[in-house]
């Protein structure tokens, strides 16, 4: 009995995992993305814009006007620059006006609806003292609920997957690079001290392997809905 109970969960998780498998190589191809998302300010003269900070000129111009979660009402994504980033905010419509679902730094890649609600991508690539880039996918379903699915990178870190993804238990030292460099430097911002390309540790952890160099795996960590990103050595 309890082989079944084995099998039927390693089913359940290959099946879990199929899922993560597209959506992450979708996601991965949005990074190639060289051309810029087509705001649609549509009608957006006729609306009541909810003041926001990084409006700054009280122009239309970033502003993206789309029925979001399917109920009819036109809902608003303001996508523009607000230094020293460039800033993605989500506006929901309804009878008690515009509120404010989610805010943070990011340019959108895409948009992309479907009857059960509407996806958002952005990207968010490091900056200044932030060494780490963020994929961030935006979910609101047909009752408006927020959801939020981050793939955070190094900025040494480029990310490229082969053809078919695979599950795995890893356990090593978790890096930037495929390469051992333990170095250790001094952080020019924080002035603490910085162990090479080293950006953590994994034991008997469980990745998604979406690429290989040599005797290097290029993996994503799920941790609370979210994804990590590094190379750790086979």
């Amino acid at each position: 009995m309890k082989y079944a109970i084995a099998i039927v969960f390693f089913l359940m998780s290959l099946s879990l995992f199929s899922q993560d498998f597209s959506g992450i190589k979708t996601r991965i191809g949005l990074l190639k993305t060289t051309s810029n998302f087509k705001l649609d300010s549509t009608g957006v003269s006729k609306i009541q814009v909810p003041t926001y900070y990084c409006n700054t000129n009280k122009t239309d111009n970033n502003w993206h006007v789309q029925d979001l979660n399917n109920d009819g009402l036109k809902d608003l994504i303001f996508t523009g620059p607000c230094q020293p980033y460039h800033q993605t905010a989500i506006f929901l419509n309804s009878k008690k006006g515009f509120q404010l679902v989610y805010d943070a730094p990011g340019k959108i890649l895409s948009i992309k609806s479907t009857t059960n609600g509407t996806e958002i991508n952005s990207y968010n690539p490091s900056c200044c003292c932030s060494y780490y880039s963020s994929l961030v996918k935006v979910t609101i379903n047909n009752l408006s609920v927020v959801e939020k699915n981050t793939i955070s990178f190094h900025d040494k870190t480029t990310i490229t997957a082969s053809d078919k993804l695979y599950a795995k238990t890893v356990s090593g030292i978790l890096r930037s690079t495929p390469v051992i460099d333990d170095v250790i430097k001094k952080d020019p911002c924080t002035g603490e001290e910085i162990v090479g390309n080293t950006i953590g540790t994994l034991k008997n952890e469980s990745v998604i392997v979406v690429n290989q160099e040599n005797n290097w795996l290029l993996v994503f960590i799920k941790q609370n809905g979210s994804y990590t990103v590094g190379w750790v050595k086979k």
